[in-house]
């Protein structure tokens, strides 16, 4: 057997007659084997502390450079040192190996059923519905990849899937079906960068417990990259003339003027966009607020379920201005409220619904027109920023940088300095910032009706 330091340059000219083994002087226990085919491996090979010779194939050559192989033999040797047989480790690995390949693969449909098993408790789109019926996600993919849910999710490329992206018709009978398609893709990402323990699966045992070789969905065109019609890419915020026209409608009860069918006592539509002006927060978040939430000693509307820029739904509790506090207090439900209760609910007590009629009837009785509820937020956003809230404090608002330690640490601390009264001088910048907001709207909506 030949000794030498191998080099890389040497390892692509060798060619041999028959096979041969080269031990590498560099790295203890690295070798080379060449085959009479060109065929050309690395492998290490030691004897343990019981005298047993350690074997285990690292790769063939080029697949594995010669600085990878290195590697791997140091990382075998101090295995072996330390008593392990890295041989049958070596076997095992193989093993399994060849049972993933010899597995059935299964197809798109089962995958989503693992997939929401794995992840419905974590990710607020993977729920069912109270009803059981499917999830969000669910009903997204499934309605845009309808083709490919009986097909093996291996054999389904990238072609096919661009395909039914660009052919989607929407059931809905709108006029582009941009959306729809981007969500379900954006659904559909992470279950195959699960399977194939790619981008945020990547960590060992984050993805698939047998990862599979699938395409990578983030190569696809993202239909709403260049539509300006996509909500999520709008900017429309209401300037101080629209919010004077506005404003007078969102109030408890309900505007005569709007001509609800709800009786005015029980329409709390108008004060809940009210709300969401105050407080810049998502309607589905405002929808599901229940008294509890809203936490009256400190001021705060702890939300157990917010949307974050990029990664899980993650828990928020935003400090609320004097103004959203007295709405709240002034709700015909305030005395009466049961923790459980919602505290914006429909007739039924249930959850409140039919935003886009009360949003054309604001529009109507207010002559303004193209504002959606995000807009609200949005206008929010916008208008701090020109009254010179600092950006990270608006960000606060929004929940862009929620984490989980907002119900956890630092949540648990403020209420502890609360009650020892260490933050009785102390102003938190949401707050000045929302009160701050608040007065803005105080005032334009009152220089309108002067």
């Amino acid at each position: 057997m030949a000794k030498l330091e191998l080099t890389d340059a040497y390892i692509r000219s060798l060619k041999v007659d028959k096979r041969t083994e080269i031990t590498d002087l560099k790295e203890t226990g690295l070798l080379l084997r060449v085959f009479p085919t060109g065929k050309k491996t690395f492998a290490f090979r030691m004897r343990g502390d019981l005298g047993k010779i350690q074997n285990v194939v690292i790769g063939a050559y080029p697949d594995v450079k010669l600085s990878a192989a290195r590697a791997d033999a140091a990382q075998l040797r101090t295995r072996v040192k330390s008593g392990e047989d890295v041989s049958s480790a070596a076997e095992k690995v193989r093993q399994a190996s060849a049972d993933q390949k010899n597995a059935a693969v299964p197809t798109l449909e089962e995958i989503l059923v693992e997939y929401e098993i794995a992840f419905s408790s974590k990710r607020k789109t993977w729920e069912r519905t109270e009803k059981g019926n499917s999830s969000e996600a669910e009903r997204r993919i499934k309605a845009v990849f309808e083709m490919h849910l009986h097909r093996k999710i291996t054999e389904i490329t990238l072609t096919e899937v661009a395909h039914s992206m660009a052919t989607y018709v929407p059931k809905s009978g709108k006029k582009s079906a941009n959306g729809q398609v981007s969500r379900a893709r954006s659904y559909l990402k992470p279950v195959f960068d699960w399977c194939a323990h790619a981008n945020k699966s990547k960590q060992i045992g984050r993805g698939r417990p047998i990862r599979l070789n699938v395409i990578d969905l983030g190569k696809t065109y993202d239909p709403a990259s260049d539509d300006p019609e996509i909500t999520g890419r709008r900017y429309r915020a209401l300037d101080h003339h629209e919010l004077g026209r506005v404003l007078p409608l969102l109030y408890w009860p309900a505007p005569r003027c709007l001509k609800m069918k709800l009786h005015p006592d029980q329409d709390y539509r108008p004060a809940a966009l009210r709300f969401l002006l105050l407080t810049c927060a998502r309607r589905e978040e405002l929808v599901v607020m229940k008294w509890h939430d809203f936490k009256e000693n400190t001021g705060l509307w702890h939300k157990p379920y917010v949307k974050t820029i990029s990664g899980p739904p993650k828990q928020q509790s935003l400090p609320l201005s004097d103004a959203a506090i007295k709405l709240l207090k002034g709700l015909p439900n305030f005395d009466t409220r049961n923790p459980e209760d919602l505290v914006f609910p429909n007739a039924t007590g249930g959850l409140l619904g039919n935003w886009g009629r009360i949003t054309s009837a604001v529009q109507r009785e207010s002559e303004t027109s193209d504002w959606h509820r995000h807009d609200l937020r949005r206008t929010g956003s916008t208008i701090m920023k020109a009254l010179g809230i600092a950006s990270r404090t608006i960000d606060d608002i929004l929940a862009h940088n929620a984490t989980d330690e907002d119900e956890g640490v630092s949540t648990a601390l403020k209420n502890y300095l609360v009650s020892v009264q260490l933050l009785g001088h102390i102003e938190d910048p949401q707050k000045v910032a929302l009160d701050k907001w608040a007065e803005a709207l105080e005032f334009i909506e009152n220089s309108h009706r002067q």
